[in-house]
Protein backbone atom coordinates (compact mmCIF):
# COMPACT_ATOMS: atom_id res chain seq x y z
CA UNK A 1 0.00 0.00 0.00
CA UNK A 2 1.52 3.62 -0.94
CA UNK A 3 2.14 5.82 1.97
CA UNK A 4 0.67 8.91 1.08
CA UNK A 5 2.87 12.29 2.27
CA UNK A 6 -0.73 14.46 2.80
CA UNK A 7 -4.29 13.60 3.85
CA UNK A 8 -6.82 15.74 4.79
CA UNK A 9 -7.29 15.64 8.76
CA UNK A 10 -9.79 12.84 10.20
CA UNK A 11 -10.87 14.50 13.02
CA UNK A 12 -13.73 16.85 13.85
CA UNK A 13 -11.73 20.27 14.21
CA UNK A 14 -12.81 22.80 11.59
CA UNK A 15 -11.08 25.80 10.97
CA UNK A 16 -12.19 29.20 9.47
CA UNK A 17 -13.23 28.68 5.77
CA UNK A 18 -10.88 31.06 3.84
CA UNK A 19 -13.64 31.35 1.09
CA UNK A 20 -16.90 31.50 2.43
CA UNK A 21 -15.91 32.13 6.30
CA UNK A 22 -17.84 29.40 8.04
CA UNK A 23 -16.30 27.25 10.60
CA UNK A 24 -15.99 24.12 7.64
CA UNK A 25 -13.07 24.40 6.83
CA UNK A 26 -10.80 20.72 6.93
CA UNK A 27 -7.00 21.29 6.66
CA UNK A 28 -4.41 18.79 5.11
CA UNK A 29 -2.01 17.34 7.71
CA UNK A 30 1.73 15.92 7.05
CA UNK A 31 1.13 12.17 7.62
CA UNK A 32 4.52 11.71 9.04
CA UNK A 33 4.51 14.58 11.74
CA UNK A 34 0.45 15.32 11.55
CA UNK A 35 1.08 18.94 11.59
CA UNK A 36 -1.36 20.67 9.66
CA UNK A 37 -0.81 22.45 6.71
CA UNK A 38 -0.72 26.49 6.45
CA UNK A 39 -2.09 29.10 3.65
CA UNK A 40 -5.27 28.11 2.98
CA UNK A 41 -4.56 23.93 2.01
CA UNK A 42 -7.38 22.09 2.68
CA UNK A 43 -11.11 21.92 1.98
CA UNK A 44 -14.38 23.02 2.93
CA UNK A 45 -17.10 20.83 4.21
CA UNK A 46 -19.84 22.88 2.25
CA UNK A 47 -19.42 21.31 -1.27
CA UNK A 48 -22.61 22.56 -3.02
CA UNK A 49 -22.71 25.87 -1.90
CA UNK A 50 -18.84 26.97 -1.11
CA UNK A 51 -16.79 23.80 -2.88
CA UNK A 52 -13.38 25.76 -2.14
CA UNK A 53 -10.41 22.93 -2.40
CA UNK A 54 -7.29 23.49 -2.03
CA UNK A 55 -4.07 20.92 -2.36
CA UNK A 56 -0.22 20.78 -1.51
CA UNK A 57 2.11 19.46 -3.66
CA UNK A 58 2.74 15.93 -3.56
CA UNK A 59 1.25 12.77 -2.77
CA UNK A 60 -2.97 13.05 -1.47
CA UNK A 61 -5.43 10.79 0.14
CA UNK A 62 -8.66 12.46 0.52
CA UNK A 63 -10.78 11.66 3.75
CA UNK A 64 -14.02 11.22 4.99
CA UNK A 65 -16.06 12.65 1.79
CA UNK A 66 -18.72 11.15 0.14
CA UNK A 67 -18.33 12.53 -3.08
CA UNK A 68 -15.45 14.88 -5.38
CA UNK A 69 -17.30 18.29 -6.44
CA UNK A 70 -15.41 18.92 -9.76
CA UNK A 71 -14.40 22.68 -10.05
CA UNK A 72 -15.90 25.14 -12.09
CA UNK A 73 -13.52 26.51 -14.59
CA UNK A 74 -13.57 30.27 -15.48
CA UNK A 75 -14.64 32.09 -18.00
CA UNK A 76 -12.32 35.01 -19.73
CA UNK A 77 -12.66 37.65 -22.25
CA UNK A 78 -10.23 38.25 -24.98
CA UNK A 79 -7.51 41.18 -24.68
CA UNK A 80 -9.29 42.07 -28.32
CA UNK A 81 -12.09 42.36 -26.86
CA UNK A 82 -10.85 45.04 -24.42
CA UNK A 83 -9.19 46.95 -26.54
CA UNK A 84 -12.09 47.01 -29.57
CA UNK A 85 -14.32 48.90 -26.03
CA UNK A 86 -11.50 51.66 -26.03
CA UNK A 87 -13.36 52.17 -29.56
CA UNK A 88 -16.91 52.86 -28.09
CA UNK A 89 -17.63 56.59 -29.30
CA UNK A 90 -19.86 57.27 -26.46
CA UNK A 91 -19.80 60.01 -23.54
CA UNK A 92 -18.03 59.44 -20.22
CA UNK A 93 -19.45 60.89 -17.57
CA UNK A 94 -16.69 59.19 -15.34
CA UNK A 95 -13.59 60.24 -17.63
CA UNK A 96 -15.42 63.29 -17.58
CA UNK A 97 -15.72 64.01 -13.82
CA UNK A 98 -12.06 63.36 -13.72
CA UNK A 99 -10.89 66.27 -16.40
CA UNK A 100 -13.10 68.70 -13.64
CA UNK A 101 -10.75 68.07 -10.91
CA UNK A 102 -7.32 66.54 -13.08
CA UNK A 103 -4.69 67.63 -15.49
CA UNK A 104 -5.83 65.83 -19.18
CA UNK A 105 -2.43 64.51 -18.54
CA UNK A 106 -3.45 63.18 -15.62
CA UNK A 107 -6.29 61.49 -16.60
CA UNK A 108 -5.43 60.20 -19.76
CA UNK A 109 -2.81 58.49 -17.94
CA UNK A 110 -5.28 56.89 -15.69
CA UNK A 111 -7.58 56.00 -17.80
CA UNK A 112 -4.82 53.80 -19.74
CA UNK A 113 -3.63 52.51 -16.42
CA UNK A 114 -6.82 51.21 -15.86
CA UNK A 115 -8.43 50.48 -18.92
CA UNK A 116 -11.45 52.62 -18.71
CA UNK A 117 -13.78 52.11 -21.29
CA UNK A 118 -16.79 53.96 -22.38
CA UNK A 119 -20.30 51.57 -22.90
CA UNK A 120 -23.84 52.55 -24.44
CA UNK A 121 -25.54 50.51 -21.77
CA UNK A 122 -26.46 53.83 -20.37
CA UNK A 123 -25.68 57.08 -21.23
CA UNK A 124 -22.02 58.60 -20.04
CA UNK A 125 -21.53 54.51 -18.30
CA UNK A 126 -17.75 53.18 -18.23
CA UNK A 127 -16.55 49.82 -18.02
CA UNK A 128 -14.26 48.57 -15.34
CA UNK A 129 -12.27 45.76 -16.31
CA UNK A 130 -10.89 42.95 -14.14
CA UNK A 131 -7.84 41.61 -15.42
CA UNK A 132 -5.44 39.59 -13.23
CA UNK A 133 -1.91 39.52 -13.39
CA UNK A 134 -1.71 37.08 -16.29
CA UNK A 135 -3.60 39.52 -18.38
CA UNK A 136 -6.86 37.08 -18.44
CA UNK A 137 -9.80 39.38 -18.30
CA UNK A 138 -12.18 37.92 -15.53
CA UNK A 139 -14.85 40.59 -16.27
CA UNK A 140 -16.04 44.03 -17.74
CA UNK A 141 -18.11 45.71 -14.35
CA UNK A 142 -20.30 48.11 -16.21
CA UNK A 143 -21.32 51.02 -13.87
CA UNK A 144 -22.94 54.80 -14.46
CA UNK A 145 -21.94 58.04 -12.75
CA UNK A 146 -22.97 61.48 -12.28
CA UNK A 147 -20.89 64.00 -14.55
CA UNK A 148 -20.63 66.78 -12.02
CA UNK A 149 -20.88 64.85 -8.43
CA UNK A 150 -18.92 61.60 -9.61
CA UNK A 151 -21.76 59.73 -7.40
CA UNK A 152 -23.20 56.52 -8.83
CA UNK A 153 -26.17 57.18 -10.53
CA UNK A 154 -29.23 55.38 -9.32
CA UNK A 155 -32.61 53.64 -10.73
CA UNK A 156 -36.32 54.93 -9.98
CA UNK A 157 -36.28 52.44 -7.37
CA UNK A 158 -33.00 53.19 -5.86
CA UNK A 159 -30.26 51.15 -6.79
CA UNK A 160 -27.05 51.64 -8.46
CA UNK A 161 -27.24 51.08 -12.19
CA UNK A 162 -24.61 48.19 -12.41
CA UNK A 163 -24.14 45.25 -15.27
CA UNK A 164 -21.90 42.95 -16.59
CA UNK A 165 -20.09 42.58 -20.30
CA UNK A 166 -20.70 39.14 -20.30
CA UNK A 167 -24.39 39.24 -19.67
CA UNK A 168 -24.70 41.86 -22.49
CA UNK A 169 -22.77 39.45 -24.97
CA UNK A 170 -25.19 36.56 -23.65
CA UNK A 171 -28.23 39.01 -24.14
CA UNK A 172 -27.08 39.43 -27.83
CA UNK A 173 -26.36 35.77 -28.25
CA UNK A 174 -22.44 36.51 -28.95
CA UNK A 175 -21.60 34.09 -26.17
CA UNK A 176 -23.73 31.02 -24.24
CA UNK A 177 -22.09 30.13 -21.10
CA UNK A 178 -19.65 32.25 -18.83
CA UNK A 179 -18.49 31.43 -15.76
CA UNK A 180 -17.62 34.62 -13.84
CA UNK A 181 -14.91 34.42 -11.50
CA UNK A 182 -13.96 37.98 -10.32
CA UNK A 183 -10.49 39.51 -9.23
CA UNK A 184 -9.29 42.40 -7.79
CA UNK A 185 -9.79 45.20 -9.96
CA UNK A 186 -6.23 46.74 -10.89
CA UNK A 187 -4.37 43.10 -10.28
CA UNK A 188 -2.85 43.37 -13.51
CA UNK A 189 -0.93 46.41 -11.78
CA UNK A 190 1.52 44.33 -10.48
CA UNK A 191 2.82 42.47 -13.26
CA UNK A 192 5.06 45.54 -14.28
CA UNK A 193 5.41 47.36 -10.92
CA UNK A 194 8.16 47.71 -8.59
CA UNK A 195 6.05 49.34 -5.76
CA UNK A 196 5.38 46.60 -2.73
CA UNK A 197 2.76 48.13 -0.68
CA UNK A 198 -1.14 48.04 -2.31
CA UNK A 199 -3.54 49.96 -0.94
CA UNK A 200 -6.84 48.68 -1.22
CA UNK A 201 -10.48 49.83 -1.12
CA UNK A 202 -14.04 48.79 -2.06
CA UNK A 203 -15.38 50.29 -5.12
CA UNK A 204 -13.01 50.80 -8.74
CA UNK A 205 -13.78 54.75 -8.70
CA UNK A 206 -11.89 55.13 -5.74
CA UNK A 207 -8.77 52.93 -6.64
CA UNK A 208 -8.59 55.55 -9.83
CA UNK A 209 -9.41 58.29 -7.93
CA UNK A 210 -5.93 57.21 -5.05
CA UNK A 211 -3.88 56.23 -7.93
CA UNK A 212 -4.14 60.59 -8.44
CA UNK A 213 -4.21 61.63 -5.36
CA UNK A 214 -1.56 58.86 -4.13
CA UNK A 215 0.68 57.26 -7.12
CA UNK A 216 3.16 55.84 -4.51
CA UNK A 217 1.06 52.74 -3.68
CA UNK A 218 -0.79 50.40 -6.58
CA UNK A 219 -4.38 50.94 -5.73
CA UNK A 220 -6.61 47.92 -6.24
CA UNK A 221 -10.58 47.56 -5.67
CA UNK A 222 -12.57 44.58 -4.30
CA UNK A 223 -15.33 45.90 -6.27
CA UNK A 224 -17.95 45.10 -3.30
CA UNK A 225 -17.82 45.45 0.75
CA UNK A 226 -17.44 41.37 1.25
CA UNK A 227 -14.79 41.84 -1.82
CA UNK A 228 -11.87 41.07 1.32
CA UNK A 229 -11.90 37.51 0.85
CA UNK A 230 -8.50 34.79 0.75
CA UNK A 231 -9.31 33.90 -3.04
CA UNK A 232 -9.04 37.51 -4.25
CA UNK A 233 -5.91 38.43 -2.04
CA UNK A 234 -3.75 35.45 -2.60
CA UNK A 235 -2.34 37.03 -5.80
CA UNK A 236 -1.11 40.02 -4.02
CA UNK A 237 0.00 37.85 -0.30
CA UNK A 238 3.54 38.75 -0.96
CA UNK A 239 2.51 42.25 -0.90
CA UNK A 240 1.79 44.61 2.42
CA UNK A 241 -1.46 45.91 2.06
CA UNK A 242 -3.13 48.52 3.72
CA UNK A 243 -7.29 48.40 3.41
CA UNK A 244 -9.08 51.62 3.19
CA UNK A 245 -12.46 50.58 4.14
CA UNK A 246 -15.58 52.63 3.71
CA UNK A 247 -16.87 54.23 6.84
CA UNK A 248 -18.62 52.00 9.26
CA UNK A 249 -16.84 48.99 7.33
CA UNK A 250 -14.09 48.84 9.70
CA UNK A 251 -14.73 46.67 12.16
CA UNK A 252 -16.05 44.17 9.60
CA UNK A 253 -12.59 44.81 7.26
CA UNK A 254 -10.45 44.24 10.70
CA UNK A 255 -11.83 41.30 11.40
CA UNK A 256 -12.08 39.51 8.14
CA UNK A 257 -8.07 41.10 8.09
CA UNK A 258 -6.88 39.19 10.81
CA UNK A 259 -8.10 35.96 10.01
CA UNK A 260 -6.07 36.32 6.16
CA UNK A 261 -3.28 37.52 8.56
CA UNK A 262 -3.27 34.13 10.12
CA UNK A 263 -2.66 32.70 6.48
CA UNK A 264 0.52 34.63 6.37
CA UNK A 265 -0.82 38.02 5.06
CA UNK A 266 0.15 41.43 5.51
CA UNK A 267 -3.20 43.22 5.67
CA UNK A 268 -3.42 46.45 7.97
CA UNK A 269 -6.74 48.24 8.06
CA UNK A 270 -6.48 51.97 8.65
CA UNK A 271 -9.03 53.30 11.04
CA UNK A 272 -8.81 57.30 10.00
CA UNK A 273 -12.44 57.05 8.27
CA UNK A 274 -13.98 55.31 11.15
CA UNK A 275 -12.84 57.10 13.86
CA UNK A 276 -13.52 60.58 11.71
CA UNK A 277 -17.17 62.73 12.06
CA UNK A 278 -18.00 61.94 8.11
CA UNK A 279 -21.10 60.21 7.26
CA UNK A 280 -21.44 56.36 7.04
CA UNK A 281 -20.29 55.21 3.29
CA UNK A 282 -18.09 57.61 2.76
CA UNK A 283 -15.16 56.27 1.62
CA UNK A 284 -11.12 58.18 1.26
CA UNK A 285 -11.62 59.33 -2.07
CA UNK A 286 -14.61 61.36 -1.53
CA UNK A 287 -12.83 63.11 1.49
CA UNK A 288 -9.75 63.81 -0.90
CA UNK A 289 -12.19 65.07 -3.80
CA UNK A 290 -13.56 67.75 -1.47
CA UNK A 291 -10.27 69.02 -0.04
CA UNK A 292 -9.46 69.46 -3.84
CA UNK A 293 -12.02 71.45 -4.85
CA UNK A 294 -11.90 73.61 -2.03
CA UNK A 295 -7.65 74.16 -3.18
CA UNK A 296 -9.57 74.71 -6.84
CA UNK A 297 -12.35 77.07 -5.82
CA UNK A 298 -9.29 79.10 -3.24
CA UNK A 299 -6.88 79.15 -6.48
CA UNK A 300 -9.35 80.53 -8.32
CA UNK A 301 -10.93 83.31 -6.01
CA UNK A 302 -7.16 84.21 -5.53
CA UNK A 303 -6.49 84.43 -9.25
CA UNK A 304 -9.84 86.74 -9.71
CA UNK A 305 -8.66 88.90 -6.53
CA UNK A 306 -5.14 89.45 -8.29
Amino acid sequence: MKNYKYSLDNSSKKFICPKCENKTFVKFIENESQSYLSDGLGRCDRESSCGYYSVPNGDIVSLNYKRTVAPVVASFHSLELVEKSFLVNSQNNFIQFLNSIFSEKEVKEAVQKYFICSSKRWNGASVFWQIDNYERVHAGKILAYNQETGKRIKSNEGKALIDWVHSILKKRGVIHDFNLRQCLFGLHLIKNSNVKVIGLVESEKTAVLMSLFKPEYIWMATGSKGGLKYEFLLPIKQYKIIAFPDKSEYNDWLIKAKRLNGFNFDIVVNDWLERSNYKDGTDLADVLIVEKQKCMNTDSESHHLV
